[in-house]
């Protein structure tokens, strides 16, 4: 895209920033009709339906401004996925085993990204009967997105729900919003997830580092695959992990994995982007740094940050108060990394343009190319995950006064509706 469309790394960044803020501006709507009792079967079908429009669009898109559009289309849709998703985990699963539910959905979720690793990156930039292949790709991926919709309407089985208008509205999402953030555990879960993210997000560079240090494009596929594999087994793991240090210990169990998995990071993202020599002969040192790196730096999420959320927040509002998450996790974090990456590049490092493909590119520039991307790269990760361990440490004073004033609520709750059945019964 980079050589085909003439973009600077800071226009690639433009573009994730208007999907990110497509997700903030609509993912709470998502989250809202669900908790109104929406169905999400329905939800489920519409929000895939979208975006894959939108990805199949995009494949015969040749101008920024259109592709834009698009990607603010494919982030509205996207928005859908978590808290739909988040309410069936929520029916499925208790406080005791939510890390484990939460691991195997991130890690089939990773193991969908290998498919696109192995597949996209090798043929992104060779023309098939004329037509760039990250093209194909997209269009591809569209029509795949559209079969599912057939998949969701024959699998997919949702308990009957009540459509309730009065919970439905923008100011009640707001109102809602005010009540989490005055849950100390719900605003540390917010701070860590803008800095949290943005690794992850300024990581979408890889591929274009590998490809400066002459990588071919069917190596750099398998790297970036390797490390996904590890991201989706590591994820499976770190819910089964968070699991098993939440039977140990309530209170803070969950919060040690999440600590150390961040912290693990560290080390990784130096060897890979500054502690490597920048050769292409090191290929497989690189996946197997990449592949360990995602199995022990994946942690957080499964097995501290949604079992978290579930036991402090309502499962009435569950929906809404990770449809805000995403809100401002993606306003922020997933578009910070992006255009963070293409600015200490440009502009710290010196990174220089070319419209040239990277095999026809001189030595020298590749090179210097390659240094100014990667410690551009690891720059943007180290200090938010040093930031973004430091907020987890917050949890040990929040979370556990916040989940056991949850309890309380649903205690009392349960004790109001008894009183109630009884006083209905005598009068009958």
């Amino acid at each position: 895209m980079e050589h085909e469309l003439h973009m600077r790394p800071n226009l690639l960044g433009l573009m994730a920033l208007a999907q990110g803020v497509a997700c903030a501006v609509t993912g709470p709507i998502w989250g809202n009709l669900v908790d109104s009792g929406a169905s999400r079967k329905l939800l489920l079908k519409v929000g895939t339906g979208l975006w894959g429009l939108c990805t199949f669009q995009l494949a015969f898109t040749t101008q920024l401004w259109p592709m834009l559009a698009l990607r603010v289309l494919n982030g509205a849709a996207l928005s859908m996925l978590l808290p739909v998703l988040q309410s069936f985990i929520s029916d499925l699963s208790t406080s005791d085993d939510a890390g484990q539910i939460c691991g195997k959905v991130y890690c089939a979720a990773n193991f969908g990204q290998v498919l696109a690793c192995l597949i996209v990156v090798p043929i992104s930039e060779h023309r098939i009967f004329g037509v760039m292949g990250w093209r194909i790709c997209l269009a591809v991926v569209g029509i795949l997105s559209l079969l599912v919709v057939l998949l969701v309407e024959a699998a997919v089985e949702d308990l009957p729900r009540t459509w309730d208008p009065k919970r439905f509205g923008l100011s009640r999402e707001f109102h809602k919003l005010a009540k989490f953030l005055r849950l100390g555990s719900f605003r540390v879960i917010i701070l860590q997830g803008v800095f949290g993210t943005i690794p992850g997000a300024a990581q979408t560079f890889t591929t274009m580092y590998f490809q400066y240090l002459s990588i071919s494009n069917h190596m750099c596929g398998l790297i970036i695959a390797m490390r996904t594999v590890g991201e989706g087994i590591g994820g499976a793991l770190g819910g089964y992990l968070g699991d098993a240090a939440n039977a140990k210990n309530h209170h803070y169990g969950r919060t040690w994995v999440a600590m150390f998995s961040v912290t693990a990071s560290i080390p990784f993202l130096y060897v890979v982007y500054m502690g490597i020599p920048r050769e292409a002969s090191l290929s497989l040192l690189f996946a197997g740094i990449l592949f360990t790196m995602g199995l022990v730096t994946t942690w957080e999420v499964p097995g501290c940050l949604q079992p978290v959320v579930m036991d402090i927040i309502p499962r009435r509002d569950l929906s809404s108060a990770f449809s805000w998450d995403v809100a401002i996790v993606f306003a922020s974090g997933n578009t910070i990394g992006p255009l963070l990456v293409g600015f200490i590049a440009q502009d710290i490092f010196d990174y220089h343009y070319t419209s040239e493909k990277v095999e026809n590119m001189s030595l020298e520039v590749r090179e210097h190319n390659a240094s100014a991307l990667g410690r551009a790269i690891f720059f943007s990760c180290v200090v938010p995950s040093l930031i973004s361990a430091v907020n987890f440490a917050l949890l040990f004073w929040t979370y556990p006064a916040d989940k056991e004033s949850l309890e309380e609520r649903e205690a009392m709750e349960d004790e109001d509706a008894a009183e109630r059945t009884v006083l209905l019964q005598k009068d009958v």
